[in-house]
């Protein structure tokens, strides 16, 4: 098949059906891009198993939690690599700490130097964040995308959108403001609806 009979196919519908064929053709399908993106973030740590054993984990985490897919917020394929970025860092933190290492927690190397654009892009409520992403224009989201969540660096989007790096840094530091007010909106929203009192968070 070529890629665009890949991307045709619904991988979720597929999984949700049992279908063990989907889960064998979605690796052979992401599995490459996906080690690439579970090494980078371990930066070294561990052995060549340790990134596969991960890759192997994050396809199975998939398979098993298919019902919390939700394509509202993301693709299939941005879901994919939303797992593989937890798992890995959670590796990493592992291993890191079997080391005695200093466990570092700005893994996203955001160099605004604001701590709460920061917490912004790590905090938990993925799913929120992501629906805020899809209403970037492009290419501003698939820049914050690859820069945040699939770790490419900024020599790497300036030569893949034909911008200067300095170019790349702007877009991302607007795309960080849009999204701090964005989901301070919707915090501010949520404890309208639910008084200070009684909001709860949900993760």
């Amino acid at each position: 098949m070529t890629p665009k009979d890949y991307d045709s196919l619904s991988w979720p519908g597929r999984f949700s059906r049992g279908d063990k064929q989907a889960l064998a053709d979605v690796m052979d399908y992401y599995g490459t891009d996906v080690l690439r993106l579970v090494k980078r973030i371990l930066g070294g740590c561990g052995r060549a198993e340790d990134a596969e054993e991960c890759v192997s984990d994050v396809f199975l985490a998939a398979w098993n939690n298919i019902e919390r897919y939700d394509p509202v917020r993301a693709s299939f394929r941005t879901w994919i690599f939303l797992l593989a970025k937890y798992k890995a860092l959670d590796l990493r933190r592992k291993l890191q700490s079997e080391l005695g290492g200093r466990i570092e927690e700005t893994a996203l190397d955001i160099q605004s130097g604001n701590n709460t654009e920061q917490e912004i892009l790590q905090r938990e409520s993925a799913g929120e964040l992501l629906r805020h992403i899809g209403q970037l224009h492009e290419p501003d989201r698939s820049l914050l995308l690859r820069r945040y969540y699939l770790y490419e660096s900024l020599d790497e989007l300036a030569a893949a959108f034909g911008l200067s790096k300095k170019a790349v840094e702007n877009r991302l530091y607007r795309c960080r403001i849009i999204l701090k007010q964005a989901m301070q909106q919707t915090d501010q929203e949520g404890e309208g609806d639910l008084g200070h009192e009684e909001r709860v968070e949900h993760r």
